[in-house]
């Protein structure tokens, strides 16, 4: 669109004259190093926790899609296994979940269960230039609303998991049905005209809904306006792909539920080094793993 056009010839301009950086400069920080090779299993000994564990069924679920691993994030992660660091790091916190992906290839890792779609939807829109990408979005809702545990969470597997608060991910299921990650982005306005992959708000809201990021994503099987939201996500992901922040709120536009926002400690995304209570870091974006100190 010509808005977007405008803004980042604006943005690149700004910084090419260097009146502004393509990101702001973050403090070094002395943390020690983290990496899939000094994990070590979590046992809480706080009993109520953990007889609350004991009484639910978790699954966690991928949604990986094109046998060639690329990040948009800009992080290089061909070297690792398909789902880490997701998975090895939810894995020291949560060794009895189920763990599922679904996936277009034979994507064979140990312990993880393999939904393989013979016939992905969209095969009329694969010319579509992030068409992958809206495959993965896809069976991210619908991973959710076919699960039977009693919390389904769908996260992608560029994340880490940084210590124990993630369990409250769990208590914020229970209480609030299903939830989904604040964006670092404002109203859906400014998601459209800076955003890749963006269709037109033209409801009521004119483009003032709030934005929303994909990981985790979270359900409760006995949240019926959940299995609506996401459900109505599935809806409009097949009629009009598009990225999914947008998906989600038209999907809140059209079934009247909105999810629980998750603060952004839960995705702490590039920009957001630093705000401090850090759950769970998406080491997809380099800034992000540097700051941190993780090495993937």
């Amino acid at each position: 669109m010509l808005g977007t056009l405008i803004w980042r010839i604006k943005e690149a301009t700004a910084v090419f004259l260097g009146k502004k950086k393509t990101q702001k400069e973050m403090p070094k920080q002395n943390l020690p190093e983290r990496n899939l090779n000094n994990l070590t299993p979590f046992q809480s000994k706080d009993e109520k926790l953990n007889q609350f564990l004991s009484g639910l069924s978790i699954e966690f679920i991928f949604s990986e899609f094109n046998e060639e691993r690329v990040n948009a994030g800009g992080a290089d992660l061909s070297h690792q296994l398909r789902l880490d660091p997701s998975l090895s790091t939810l894995k020291k916190y949560f060794p009895n979940a189920k763990y599922t992906a679904y996936s277009d290839f034979d994507l064979k890792i140990k312990g993880v269960h393999l939904k393989k779609i013979e016939k992905p939807i969209l095969q009329d829109k694969k010319k579509m230039e992030r068409h992958f990408y809206h495959l993965a979005d896809y069976y991210k809702f619908k991973g959710m609303l076919e699960s039977e545990a009693d919390i389904a969470i769908s996260i992608d597997s560029d994340m880490y998991v940084l210590n124990d608060n993630v369990y409250s991910l769990i208590y914020l299921t229970e209480k609030f049905g299903f939830c989904v990650p604040n964006s670092s982005a404002r109203s859906m306005n400014f998601e459209i005209e800076t955003s890749l992959d963006t269709i037109p708000v033209t409801d009521e809201s004119k483009g003032f809904g709030t934005t929303s990021n994909i990981t985790p994503m979270t359900l409760s099987k006995k949240s019926e306006a959940g299995k609506l939201f996401y459900k109505k996500c599935c809806e409009i992901m097949e009629k009009e792909p598009s990225r999914a922040s947008i998906v989600m709120w038209k999907a809140a536009w059209e079934s009247g539920v909105y999810p629980y926002f998750l603060p952004k400690e839960f995705c702490v995304c590039r920009g957001n080094e630093g705000l401090g209570n850090e759950v769970i870091l998406h080491v997809g974006h380099p800034s992000v793993a540097e700051f941190y100190n993780v090495k993937i």
